[in-house]
This record gives C-alpha cells, structure tokens and sequence, in this order.
C-alpha cells in the first residue's frame, strides 16, 4: 500500500496532492497520523465526517484496483 492511503469499511483512500504542506497541519504525514490515531482509538463518527469532507473538497479521493 502506497505511503499516503488508507483502508477503512472495504475501501481504500489516497491523500491528493492538494496538500500545501505549508505548516505541519496541511502536511500529508499528518494527516495520515490523524487518520491512524482516529482509527485506533474507535472514533468511527469522526473518522466518516474527515473522509466524507476531504473527499468533498477535494482533499482525497476514493480509488479502487481492477482485478
């Protein structure tokens, strides 16, 4: 799995180059540390509104593999 994606409910997330990475919040890694730790502690209602938003603002995108 490449650096910057990520799984959660069957599907797979990349982070979109969108990122200024201008101060360590617009940071990718961060993001991606933000992501993990939501996942971890179990805070699925949060972790569906950051998918839901990033994917509306263009922030990350839904990809799938064909087989």
């Amino acid at each position: 799995m490449e650096e910057f994606t990520f799984k959660f409910r069957g599907k797979t997330y990349r982070l979109t180059d969108k990122w200024e990475e201008t101060c360590v919040n617009d940071s990718k890694a961060f993001q991606m540390m933000q992501f993990k730790y939501v996942n971890k502690i179990g805070d699925y209602v949060t972790m569906k509104n950051r998918i839901n938003n990033q994917l509306m603002l263009g922030y990350l995108e839904e990809i799938s593999y064909i087989k």
